[in-house]
């Protein structure tokens, strides 16, 4: 059988069908949303300490713990499902999940209640991420991946500006009382009106989702033996040197970018002296536009490679991108707030198009029903590595190593620049056994 005919309707081996455009469109939007949504509480921090009497402990646990411990477990049968059963549904009920979550932390009258509407949006939000990345590989041939994933994640990184200029946006006029006229919002305080209107806006991207169509599998081994995490740790067993190292070069890649972010802004309040508003404005904005770049550059570029005939396009651009990542990491003990300003836009950009086309690639290297699984390994892996011993390992360093809150940059230089250089290394030797794991897959599912 021929390549076109295996094509998706609507599809030709020189092209991608409308529809996969729009899905591809409306996931970028979904994750947006579900970042958003996410980090919203950061900027909500005071009023909800005054109105609920709590501790800055207590808030941690509802910007940390309450959400990515759930997030990172439910993950895994969230990538079960969408192996198994479709996908395009499992967005759907995860959108919904969280979006009414979110409406319910609006709504909450004690803290038990808030925490308890915070791990139902970690659980919501954990079916996006395996759903949609076991698609793309479905909707878009290889040479087209990059940029279709690259466009996905670009939502996510775009998502955490979002939540800091969008929040104040709406703080601001729910304060002002420009909104108070509106039904079920405007008589609320203005941190609870920001929580519901994010979960109805939940609902018109539910709305949203309903015209994508499940896509048939591709590159698929067929059998109902062949989905769940046995067989896909048995695969990787089979192929572990290709796995190991990109998983593992990618997690250290999540490390670097969580305990950076996480202290960046101290360093910029501690040692230069920007205020927490200027502080916002200048990190989000890199955040918003040079990463959001990165991402779908990268996997641009990485589209372009595989076209003329580079199999290992992806894994290149991820493996360069990284290399060249690591001495922008001088941008933490630099005097100069230009300085430091220009190589950290610089290290997220390199930074986002070095995990958009690691993650490319590593959905190049499964069938179309582990892909579902494989998304929530990694997202565990960059959750709790990531997330879980980032921002703590150079919290430990500044406490311990220099003892003083002021070498916070250097802190962050001797903890993440030979970690970028550890994954930058484990990339590089990937390369091989990336190609033979590939070109083992492809015989595999030819037949």
């Amino acid at each position: 059988m021929g390549v076109a005919a295996d094509l998706p309707p609507g599809r030709t081996e020189a092209g991608v069908s409308p529809q996969a455009w729009y899905a591809i469109g409306v996931f970028a939007l979904a994750a947006m949303l579900s970042y958003t949504d996410r980090l919203i509480l950061n900027l909500l921090v005071s009023p909800i300490r005054a109105e609920m009497a709590i501790t800055d402990t207590q808030v941690s646990f509802l910007q940390g713990a309450a959400f990515a411990v759930i997030y990172s477990i439910a993950g895994l049968p969230m990538g079960r499902h969408a192996d198994r059963h479709g996908r395009r549904n499992l967005i759907l009920a995860g959108v919904l999940v969280w979006s009414f979550a979110t409406l319910l932390c609006g709504l909450a009258q004690s803290y038990g209640q808030l925490f308890a509407a915070r791990i139902l949006v970690g659980v919501g939000e954990a079916a996006l991420a395996p759903a949609a990345l076991s698609m793309i590989p479905d909707l878009f041939p290889a040479h087209r991946r990059g940029t279709a994933v690259g466009i996905f994640l670009a939502g996510m990184v775009m998502g955490g500006g979002t939540a800091t200029l969008t929040g104040g946006v709406l703080i601001e006029l729910y304060a002002s009382g420009a909104l108070s006229g509106l039904p079920l919002v405007g008589e609320l305080p203005p941190w609870r009106a920001v929580l519901v209107t994010l979960g109805l806006v939940g609902g018109v991207m539910a709305l949203l989702v309903l015209p994508i169509r499940e896509p048939q599998r591709r590159e698929s081994l067929g059998g109902k033996d062949n989905t769940g995490l046995g067989p896909l740790l048995r695969y990787m067993g089979k192929h572990r040197a290709a796995f190991v190292l990109l998983l593992g070069g990618l997690t250290l890649t999540q490390l670097v970018d969580y305990g950076t972010n996480s202290w960046t802004p101290s360093l910029l309040m501690r040692v230069h002296g920007f205020s927490a508003a200027e502080t916002g404005a200048a990190l989000g904005g890199i955040l918003i536009g040079v990463a959001g770049l990165g991402t779908v550059s990268g996997g641009i570029l990485a589209d372009f490679l595989e076209q003329r005939g580079v199999t290992g396009g992806k894994l290149i651009i991820a493996a360069l991108a990284t290399s060249l990542a690591v001495p922008c990491m001088f941008f933490s003990v630099s005097g100069s707030t230009t300085l430091l300003l220009t190589l950290f836009g610089l290290f997220a950009f390199l930074l986002a198009v070095g995990a958009s086309t690691g993650i490319a690639a590593v959905l190049d290297l499964v069938p179309s029903e582990l892909r579902g699984m494989t998304t929530a390994i990694q997202a565990f892996l960059f959750t709790a590595i990531g997330l879980g011993m980032g921002p703590t390992v150079v919290a430990l360093t500044t406490d311990h190593v220099f003892g003083d809150p002021n070498a916070v940059g250097w802190s962050i230089l001797v903890t993440c620049m030979p970690l970028m250089a550890l994954a930058a290394l484990a990339l590089w030797r990937a390369k091989p056994h990336y190609r033979r794991t590939r070109q083992a897959l492809a015989d595999r599912t030819s037949h």
